[in-house]
C-alpha cells in the first residue's frame, strides 16, 4: 500500500504529460480538384490526439456546397457517433463527437466537402475558410491557409463546351448538365 502511495504522483504526471502533449494541433484544408468544376476539400489535422469533438463551419468564395456534399471520410471522423451538418452562407457547419478517448493519435483527417466553383473552374479564384468554432477541452485546433489549386486546363475553348456536352449525352454519360453550363460559363468567362 505505501508503494503504492508513493508512486501515486508518477503516475498522475505520466497522465497529465500524456494528456498535455497533444494540446495543439493546426487544421488545414486540402482541395484536389476532380474536375474543372469540382473539387474535394479534405480537413487535415497534423495532430489528432485527443480530439473527441469539434464543432467547424468551412465556407468557400466562389465555391458552392450542400450538406450532402459533406463525408464522415476520414481517419477519425469515421468512429464519431454524432455527426451533425447544417448549411450556413457560403458553406457548411459541421459538429462531431464521439466518446471519452475516441480520437484516435497521430495526423488524420476530419472529413471531406465537395465544391462546386460557381464559374465552372475549381481553381482560377476560389478560397476557402475553416473557422474553429470548438474544439474538445484542452486542444488548441489552428486553421491553416488554404493553397489555391491550379488553374483548370479545361472550358476555355468552344471545343471544350461540344467536348463536355458530348459526355453529358453520351453513351456513356460522364458529365451533368450542371457541367455542361459550368464549362460554358467558364468558356464565356475567357472572352
Amino acid at each position: 500500500m505505501r508503494k503504492i502511495k508513493s508512486l501515486m504522483p508518477i503516475i498522475l504526471l505520466s497522465i497529465l504529460l500524456i494528456a498535455g502533449t497533444a494540446s495543439a494541433a493546426t487544421l488545414t484544408p486540402v482541395g484536389t480538384r476532380t474536375t474543372d468544376s469540382t473539387m474535394n476539400v479534405v480537413l487535415s489535422v497534423d495532430d489528432v490526439t485527443g480530439i473527441d469533438a469539434f464543432d467547424i463551419t468551412v465556407t468557400g468564395t466562389g465555391l458552392t456546397t450542400t450538406t450532402s456534399d459533406v463525408s464522415k471520410t476520414g481517419s477519425i471522423a469515421a468512429n464519431w457517433f454524432l455527426y451533425n451538418v447544417s448549411a450556413v452562407t457560403g458553406g457548411v457547419r459541421i459538429l462531431a463527437a464521439g466518446g471519452t478517448g475516441s480520437g484516435s493519435t497521430g495526423a488524420g483527417n476530419l472529413g471531406t466537402i465537395t465544391f462546386t466553383a460557381t464559374d465552372g473552374c475549381a481553381g482560377d479564384t476560389e478560397t476557402v475558410t475553416v473557422t474553429v468554432n470548438s474544439v474538445t477541452t484542452g486542444i488548441t485546433l489552428t486553421p491553416a491557409a488554404f493553397t489555391p489549386l491550379d488553374p483548370c486546363t479545361g472550358c476555355s475553348v468552344w471545343d471544350d463546351v461540344i467536348a463536355k456536352y458530348n459526355a453529358y449525352i453520351g453513351p456513356p454519360v460522364t458529365a451533368t448538365w450542371a457541367q455542361v453550363i459550368a464549362c460554358y460559363t467558364a468558356y464565356v468567362g475567357t472572352r
